[in-house]
């Protein structure tokens, strides 16, 4: 196993921490919040510390294609998900957090629905996915910010993620029939 695979499954871990801290938090226990601020942007810098590694070094594994997208898929999941039934003082609308939720649900079972059907698994970010991983990223660094600033980018984010979610399926779908 890779150093870059580490770094991912030590993000992986952090995930029930962010996850607690931020369901913790009460007005009168704000320390959980500013905690919860720390440790996601720690998990946050991973991202792109092992994507580093692994580019300058060439230390790709199969395993790291796997890993490192579920790894942001369940920080940030979980973490909108935290967000929403907490009791910070700002949170996003619904829809924005039942949409980041369903395009990653819809990724994951177009790549299920992929390996099913050709036994192959091909995981190829693109540039529009990173954009959107990194404006939902710096969206829960600014919820926990309490910034302003944070309504203006969770909608910017939240078409961000309907566009990557939309290239993705069409990607998936030319996969398949390329398949058949």
């Amino acid at each position: 196993m890779s150093l870059p695979n580490y770094i991912t499954i030590l993000r992986i871990l952090l995930v029930p921490v962010v996850y607690l801290l931020i369901t913790y938090y009460t007005p009168a226990q704000e320390h959980y919040r500013w905690w919860a601020l720390y440790v996601f942007a720690f998990a946050s810098l991973t991202d792109a510390i092992d994507g580093f590694i692994c580019r300058r070094w060439n230390l790709r594994t199969t395993l790291g294609t796997i890993l490192d997208p579920l790894a942001d898929k369940l920080l940030l999941i979980s973490t909108f998900i935290a967000i929403s039934n907490s009791l910070l003082p700002l949170k996003p609308p619904s829809w924005v957090v039942i949409i980041i939720i369903f395009r990653d649900l819809f990724i994951v079972s177009g790549l299920l629905t992929i390996v099913l059907t050709t036994n192959k698994l091909i995981v190829k970010p693109n540039w529009l996915g990173k954009l959107t991983t990194f404006g939902q990223m710096l969206t829960v660094l600014l919820i926990l910010l309490n910034s302003t600033l944070a309504p203006p980018i969770w909608w910017l984010t939240a078409w961000l993620t309907v566009a990557s979610g939309i290239v993705y399926i069409l990607r998936e779908l030319k996969q398949l029939n390329r398949a058949k």
